[in-house]
């Protein structure tokens, strides 16, 4: 298991403190015995591939072993794996969150400057980062489903959060949540459901058209 770990060169690719080089044994330590060593890289993941809502290109580098965790026999924190892969799912970029309103704008905009950069050319290859994460997240979503019946209704908001972001799998994300709403007794959790069906049921735009 995680054998393509090290077929990636991590110090090549960044998370929210830079050179994603931790990562792989991070990963690892998610199969470990002990549960504190298993907590603690959960922890260091909520941190670093994903941060405060924000996603980097290790994000989607880390996505496909993830989703092995997830599916493989014998994993002992499943749960912990899908929690994160909900967060990932519906991530977004650094300068998206932090580079709006009039400070945020302004301060990156004159940070970036003295880079020698502009704000819209990192917006550019920030949504490009973000459209790998989003792929590489898309490739397994279906596996968190059966999530939408954790115990937590808390959980539950989450997983339905990152079901309606893919539109691509509303063949199948559309009925599981149906019968997750039929069966929440959670009012929020319920309203959560009931946002994602109806974005998942918004007609998509036709690309296809000249």
């Amino acid at each position: 298991m995680l054998e393509g770990l090290d077929g990636i060169d991590w110090d090549s690719v960044t998370h929210a403190y830079g050179a994603a080089s931790d990562v792989p044994s991070l990963l690892r330590s998610l199969l470990s015995p002990d549960a504190g060593v298993r907590k603690g890289a959960v922890d260091y993941l909520f941190g670093n591939i994903w941060h405060q809502g924000t996603v980097y290109p290790a994000t989607a580098a880390a996505v496909p072993f993830l989703y092995e965790l997830l599916t493989a026999q014998g994993v002992p924190c499943k749960r912990d794996v899908a929690s994160l892969l909900s967060a990932i799912a519906v991530g977004r970029g650094y300068f998206e969150v932090h580079a709006v309103g009039k400070f945020g704008e302004p301060t990156w905009r004159r940070i970036l400057g003295k880079e020698g950069k502009t704000l819209e050319a990192e917006l550019e290859r920030e949504a490009a980062e973000i459209r790998a994460v989003r792929r590489a997240v898309s490739v397994g979503l279906p596996h968190l489903m059966p999530y939408l019946r954790d115990e937590d209704p808390w959980f539950r908001r989450c997983i339905a959060d990152a079901l309606g972001q893919y539109p691509e799998h509303a063949d199948v994300t559309h009925p599981a949540l149906t019968a997750a709403l039929a069966s929440e007794t959670d009012d929020s959790a319920a309203g959560t459901i009931r946002q994602n069906l109806e974005r998942l049921s918004r007609p998509r735009p036709d690309h296809t058209s000249s």
